[in-house]
């Protein structure tokens, strides 16, 4: 019986752990941090916020995901090959991730910091608002 109890408090308290580092639940305590003007809480956990989304987006920018398979001779060694696998390069290097990922990592340098945020928006959510009717 005890160990029954040892296993239930153990995933009880894996659960409550992940569940602490879920997107929604940093919100909510960032909220309640600005509302009580706990400066030390509301960076600690814009910064966890911040973190969480650069880590959410990384699959965007990687580069194994792009397909990016630079010409070759065996493969169409062309000026037009290299143009096209340069032009997804550069998108990912400079493009709209690249420019929310940067302004993520620049938010700790935002005037306003950490009370009055203007968090970016992904380029997938600009997509789907502008995808809506």
């Amino acid at each position: 019986m005890v160990n029954q109890e040892l296993r239930e408090a153990r995933s009880r308290a894996v659960t409550d752990m992940v569940r602490a580092e879920m997107l929604d639940v940093l919100r909510s305590g960032y909220d309640k941090a600005v509302a009580a003007q706990d400066e030390d809480t509301a960076a600690e956990l814009a910064r966890k916020i911040r973190n969480k989304l650069l880590a959410n987006c990384d699959a965007e920018v990687a580069l194994d995901r792009l397909g990016l398979s630079a010409p070759t001779l065996e493969n169409s060694f062309s000026i037009t090959s290299w143009l096209g696998f340069l032009q997804t390069l550069a998108n990912a290097l400079v493009g709209e991730w690249a420019q929310y990922r940067q302004a993520l990592r620049d938010l700790p340098e935002q005037e306003g910091f950490p009370f009055n945020i203007q968090w970016p928006v992904s380029p997938d959510y600009v997509e789907s608002l502008e995808a809506q009717p």
